[in-house]
């Protein structure tokens, strides 16, 4: 079993599947939005161009493979295609640029007539138009033609040409791979990697593969260890084995066809950008060996979190202490944080605390400062990792962040949302751990900072050094 199984989808508060899963509420809300919109366009375009109108869902919504905003500029994604139907009889058909201008047209008199939409996209692109609303979120309407007579759909492009195309017998595929259980296993497996992607491109958004790229490199490799799941397995174990399969298949051979169209390659990584990806690639293969050969739940965490950043939970502790696995002696000495308040409009102190910050109003910025630099290697990277949590930070999307540098000794921050967030300082050398300081972070939506309030019962964690090869 994974040493950090229960920090994927535990029964723990925070796990990294709750870190990546939309919420209930939030998956009732697109639905609502994306129905309403499904609605007036089967009606509206129906009325006025006389064709069947048909709509399905497609996309990770479909999948169930929906990941949530990770970083503050991001929005929620869902795609719903639009179906025009007729039958290829040699009477006079719409070409593939009307129907994308009827669409056009008529998102905007949706937008008209609904509040929660924040702008039509003008121009649309190439295979879709997109709504884009208030409330961090645009929804994609791909067009198609659909012949129910053959059960075939080509996809209205907006240079005029019909592509062959059909989401429907690729989602089927996916269905069929594996059923009940093992099915949600795959979904879960999907949303780890799609987060993976989120954090590791932030950089280089061309080398980031989509989507469907990554869903059908996990669900081939899921298939492939089908026989050897029937004795069960953790999605931390079966993460690493789908980590192992993409990085063996994708070093030798880039090519990822579609297992229903073996004419399209899925993999539309751009050429100059491959070495890129496949960079990131292999440091996602280093962190799951590094984090399979690790003994405690502690380093193991702290090897994906290389990787998976602020997305990773980390054990609800405040200090890892790491110690020799011989002599049981401490690697270091834990380093001492210091945090100063200061109220951000006259830049005021208001507040000095050591190694947590019990209480502290909005609109706040924060210092946090190691007041021991001596303990601290020579050439040691500091990472400093925030890590949000609460309604109002999965809300806007802000998950958290992470800095890090050579001895950084400081770094500020400031107060936005409610909730328990943490600030972890996590000390490496040479590419391994040796000394985590958790900086709890309790921010309250009041205008002062509450006095005296009880400290959290965390306690300290140890965590074996092992030196690697």
């Amino acid at each position: 079993m994974g040493k950090a199984a229960s920090l994927f989808n535990g029964a723990g508060e925070q796990t990294l599947l709750k870190r990546v899963t939309p919420t209930t509420e939030q998956r009732e809300f697109l639905q609502i939005q994306w129905n309403a919109l499904a609605d007036h366009l089967k009606q509206a375009l129906y009325t006025d161009y006389g064709y069947p109108i048909s709509t399905w869902l497609q996309g990770s919504y479909k999948y169930g493979t929906l990941i949530r905003p990770v970083h503050v500029d991001e929005e929620y994604d869902v795609d719903v295609g639009i179906y025009f139907q007729w039958e290829n009889d040699g009477n006079a058909t719409p070409a593939p640029t009307q129907l994308r201008e009827w669409v056009q047209r008529e998102l905007l008199v949706f937008k008209s007539l609904n509040a929660d939409v924040k702008s039509i996209a003008e121009p649309p692109k190439e295979r879709c138009s997109r709504a884009i609303y208030e409330k961090k979120f645009h929804i994609d309407t791909p067009v198609y033609h659909l012949e129910k007579s053959t059960d075939t759909r080509r996809l209205a492009c907006l240079s005029g040409a019909w592509e062959d195309s059909d989401p429907k017998a690729i989602y089927e595929w996916f269905k069929n791979v594996v059923w009940g259980d093992d099915r949600e296993q795959l979904r879960r497996l999907v949303r780890y990697l799609k987060g993976w992607a989120a954090v590791a491109f932030v950089e280089s958004a061309a080398a980031r593969p989509s989507s469907i790229l990554l869903t059908v490199l996990a669900a081939e490799s899921f298939e492939k260890h089908l026989l050897s799941r029937l004795v069960g397995m953790d999605d931390e174990d079966a993460l690493v084995l789908v980590i192992k399969d993409m990085h063996e298949r994708l070093f030798d051979d880039r090519v990822v066809l579609n297992p229903i169209d073996e004419s399209e390659n899925l993999n539309r990584i751009p050429d100059e950008h491959w070495d890129v990806f496949l960079t990131n690639l292999q440091a996602l293969r280093n962190a799951a060996e590094n984090a399979e050969a690790e003994q405690d739940e502690a380093a193991a965490a702290l090897a994906w979190s290389e990787v998976f950043s602020f997305l990773m939970p980390l054990p609800p502790t405040q200090e890892v202490e790491v110690v020799e696995e011989v002599s049981g002696r401490a690697i270091m000495v834990l380093p001492e944080i210091e945090i100063e308040v200061f109220d951000r409009v006259s830049k005021k102190p208001i507040g000095k605390h050591r190694n947590e910050v019990p209480s502290v109003p909005k609109d706040c910025d924060l210092i946090f400062k190691i007041v021991n630099p001596h303990v601290i290697p020579e050439y040691a990277s500091v990472e400093w990792t925030v890590r949000n949590d609460g309604e109002e930070s999965d809300y806007i999307g802000d998950l958290g962040h992470r800095r890090m540098g050579i001895r950084m000794l400081e770094a500020d921050e400031h107060t936005a949302y409610a909730g328990l967030h943490f600030m972890d300082c996590v000390v490496r050398f040479n590419g391994q751990v040796y000394a985590v300081r958790r900086v709890p972070v309790t921010v309250k939506d009041v205008n002062y900072p509450a006095r005296n309030p009880p400290r959290p019962a965390y306690t300290k964690l140890f965590s074996k050094f092992r030196r690697r090869r």
